[in-house]
């Protein structure tokens, strides 16, 4: 390996250290807590080299929500390549959905809640080319479930409307019941209801 392709190999690794640091004290402190000086001892490095890699606390969130949403794009486009009826992609989409806030607690956190818990959400902390970044892998995300709808017999702006109400729903039911006992249950309660809506008994 030559010097060129080591320092880049060296430069990568050191940038995925400080996105894991970065991703463990957003989750620990929340939006407003984490601090670009605490991310660098998170990481173990003096706080100058952060901003080699990132320009500041905003643009390394943004990645991580990048990051999120590639990993839940990945697991729903798994589910909604299955060829099955539209009903049993959407049971697949729904357990998918909640299956990543289960593997991925942090990544959930970051899309969902810290921010918008916090502050006013992404268009009052984020410039508009990485709010238009954020808002393009959310779309992607819910492109997917509205392709399976489209198998349904309704207009393209309600199906819209229905991706954004059951992605609400599913992200409340994380938020409000993640921590409890019978999170199973109520989790395939939702699901049920959320099928029963949309393709009947």
């Amino acid at each position: 390996m030559g010097t060129t392709e080591r320092r880049q190999r060296e430069a990568e690794q050191r940038r995925r250290s400080i996105l894991e640091a970065a991703r463990r004290l957003f989750w620990r402190q929340g939006y407003a807590g984490a601090t670009m000086p605490g991310i660098a001892a998170e990481a173990e490095l003096a706080p100058g080299t952060l901003y080699l890699y990132f320009q500041g606390k905003d643009a390394l969130y943004v990645e991580l929500l990048i990051e999120g949403y590639e990993l839940l794009l990945e697991r729903l486009k798994e589910q909604a390549g299955v060829d099955a009826p539209p009903a049993e992609q959407g049971g697949r989409l729904v357990e998918a959905f909640i299956q990543f806030a289960r593997d991925y607690p942090e990544y959930f956190g970051i899309i969902f809640f810290l921010i918008q818990r916090e502050t006013s959400g992404f268009e009052g902390n984020f410039p508009p080319d990485q709010i238009a970044r954020i808002r393009d892998r959310e779309q992607a995300c819910k492109d997917v479930a509205a392709r399976v709808l489209e198998r349904i017999d309704l207009p393209p702006a309600r199906r819209a409307r229905i991706v954004d109400a059951v992605w609400g729903m599913l992200a409340g039911v994380v938020f409000y019941f993640r921590n409890d006992e019978p999170f199973e249950q109520i989790a395939a309660e939702a699901k049920g209801l959320i099928l029963k809506a949309l393709f009947g008994p």
